[in-house]
């Protein structure tokens, strides 16, 4: 599986590529790294702004693919690190454009308030990619997995575990389209049912900043509300699965609660191999690490971001038509634990800590 997907991504390189060998050259006595998209970008500075760098996944996974497929160019990185905050953020797209980016990859705390930002850079010639999370400008090339996608993965298994009962629903940041986005996907397999009333919504809240200890807190209440009864929870990430899972151990129900999750962060895929979380969507940030740098190196030789490789038009969901390219998830549960160790993404003893050997595959 890994390694159609890493196929699929590799061969978005080449196509980056192929459409600047036209109009990039070699700078002398530069050479292409192996594994690199053979496109030259040298004297580019790409900037990076990080809406929250402490979430596990960007230092350990989407930074080093950004930054390999940048330098394999010769292509210079830069970035900031916004801490949570939409105004901080304001002040590091300025700070980026005044270092020169020629392109910025963007991943937005607030997919409203960023927009000022994109203006300023659109206006100073600068394109845009969002990266990760949608930002509602027709300008921006965005870059994710199929969000809608991930929803519907972690309700397949979760109502394939419980397909009558109680249901939570912890939900991601507000201001960011993800979480709606995952919502729908989960509506969709699960529709019929709540409409039966086989299913029944006994809690569902929005998430300030994707944050574990807040999602924890939520999850706490729902359960003094409902008494304990409470049969499956559909978390949207991992860093607030983690928080539930906490909740839900303080009340002895850890591994007897349904639980969703996505990121594939080590914490999550162990839970996953102890039965204590049912799937953990597996999005894996170095191939979109790798799809942002070749896009960024296009863009850097004037392809305009309706014309990068792989792009393809979306609507948004206020009615706006972006470029975008879009990555296709894999759902692990403790069927598949081994296509996340086969692809070098978590280490067996981390996988496999507290798990009995031979209870699931993989351990």
């Amino acid at each position: 599986m890994f390694y159609r997907r890493m196929a699929v991504v590799m061969a978005i390189v080449a196509m980056a590529a192929a459409a600047c060998s036209s109009t990039a050259t070699t700078a002398p006595g530069t050479s292409t790294a192996p594994g690199g998209s053979g496109a030259s970008a040298a004297g580019c500075v790409v900037g990076v702004s990080w809406n929250n760098y402490q979430e596990e996944r960007w230092a350990k996974w989407d930074e080093p693919a950004i930054k390999k497929a940048l330098a394999d160019a010769g292509a210079t990185y830069i970035s900031t690190d916004a801490k949570s905050s939409a105004t901080q953020q304001t002040t590091d797209v300025e700070n980026l454009i005044s270092q020169k980016a020629k392109v910025l990859i963007v991943l937005a705390q607030d997919g409203t308030a960023i927009k000022s930002s994109v203006a300023t850079a659109k206006a100073a010639g600068i394109p845009v990619i969002a990266y990760d999370r949608l930002i509602e400008d027709p300008s921006v090339l965005y870059q994710s997995f199929d969000n809608v996608e991930v929803g519907r993965m972690q309700a397949r298994a979760v109502f394939a575990a419980v397909p009558k009962g109680n249901y939570a629903f912890i939900k991601g940041n507000k201001a960011d389209a993800n979480a709606d986005f995952l919502k729908s996907g989960q509506d969709e397999i699960i529709k019929a049912a709540v409409a039966s009333g086989d299913i029944k919504n006994v809690g569902e809240t929005y998430t300030d900043n994707w944050d574990g200890a807040k999602a924890q807190t939520e999850m706490e209440q729902i359960l003094t509300t409902n008494n304990n009864k409470v049969d499956a929870v559909l978390s949207e990430n991992d860093g607030m699965a983690t928080g539930v899972a906490a909740a839900l151990t303080a009340q002895g129900l850890i591994g007897k609660v349904a639980l969703s999750g996505q990121d594939g962060d080590a914490a999550a895929l162990n839970r996953v191999a102890l039965g204590q979380q049912t799937v953990d969507v597996w999005k894996d940030s170095r191939l979109l690490g790798a799809a942002a740098g070749a896009a960024a190196i296009q863009l850097c030789n004037g392809t305009t971001v309706d014309k990068v490789s792989g792009a393809t038009p979306f609507t948004t969901p206020g009615g706006n038509t972006v470029s975008s390219i879009l990555l296709k998830p894999d759902p692990i549960t403790k069927t598949n634990l081994n296509d996340v160790l086969s692809a070098g993404w978590i280490k067996k003893d981390d996988l496999c800590k507290g798990v009995t050997a031979g209870a699931v595959p993989g351990c």
